[in-house]
């Protein structure tokens, strides 16, 4: 087994027989290493296999050059905790899209910003066995890492349990993938420009999405508790972005007769403009 492309220092990435990438994860895989080197398979603690686009190959490859090892595996032992309440598979995605969720609420923890989850009543009522096991995850992480984070963050990382919990039909794909394409393509319009598609800030606009979908689905929209200040001061701070987010909000009002609540404009707002100033700056 050969190596063909080395993320960081414990994580690389080969080659299948349908030259399909495998990650391979493990303390010091890729310390010192080269491409078409061998790979000592010792090392070996996990294997990714994922069947995704050449899009969001790149953007995983993004992400996984940010995230540690012990994310990782914390992300690995919460989710091997939700396959054991749920009696379910989770695919090998949503362990990376956990570990990136772990990787930046640790940036933020750090960097002492804490981020209220103003969903965290709605999520509780909607989805109180996956709360439970997001609880638990909040215990596992604040062990792990020698943090306390709030309540509020066992509600984020609920939402996360929760999609791998959703059996979706393809009609309900479908929807979700038209409902994600016409936001894009609004974004691109308000913009005036192309949207880096290749980037982990686009990944996780999209990972945004659809949980926003999947709650305008279920009639699970946050209701209207928000201090309006708040959002008076995102509209200040990133007038473009909140443009967007105006015709998005639009598209959506007209489309699925949904109204937006102040907590989900903010959130909106912030995903784009992360991804316009990206974009802006490559």
């Amino acid at each position: 087994m050969k190596i063909f492309k080395v993320i960081n220092n414990n994580i690389v990435i080969t080659l299948d027989q349908n030259n399909q990438e495998i990650i391979l994860m493990g303390r010091g895989l890729g310390f010192k290493q080269r491409p078409r080197n061998n790979i000592d398979e010792n090392l070996i603690e996990k294997r990714f296999s994922l069947s995704s686009s050449d899009n969001e190959e790149s953007s995983v490859s993004q992400l996984l050059s940010n995230i540690s090892l012990e994310d990782i595996r914390v992300a690995t032992q919460i989710l091997n905790y939700a396959e054991d309440i749920f009696n379910t598979k989770v695919s090998d995605s949503k362990v990376i899209a956990l570990s990136d969720h772990i990787h930046s609420t640790l940036e933020r923890y750090n960097s002492g910003v804490e981020l209220k989850n103003n969903l965290l009543w709605e999520i509780k009522r909607f989805y109180p066995k996956e709360f439970t096991v997001g609880k638990e995850a909040l215990d596992i992480i604040n062990q792990q890492f020698g943090i306390k984070l709030p309540e509020d963050e066992a509600g984020f990382i609920t939402m996360h349990i929760v999609e791998t919990q959703m059996n979706q039909t393809i009609d309900d794909l479908d929807g979700l993938t038209q409902f994600i394409q016409k936001v894009i393509q609004i974004l691109k319009y308000a913009c005036h420009q192309e949207i880096d598609e290749h980037s982990a800030y686009y990944y996780r606009f999209v990972t945004h999405l659809r949980y926003l979908a999947q709650r305008i689905s279920s009639n699970q929209i946050s209701v209207e508790k928000t201090d309006s200040s708040m959002l008076e001061i995102i509209k200040l701070q990133y007038p473009d972005a909140y443009q967007a987010t105006e015709k998005v909000l639009n598209f959506i009002q007209n489309e699925y007769n949904c109204r937006l609540a102040s907590d989900e404009l903010i959130y909106l707002t912030i995903h784009i403009e992360k991804l316009i100033r990206h974009t802006n700056t490559n």
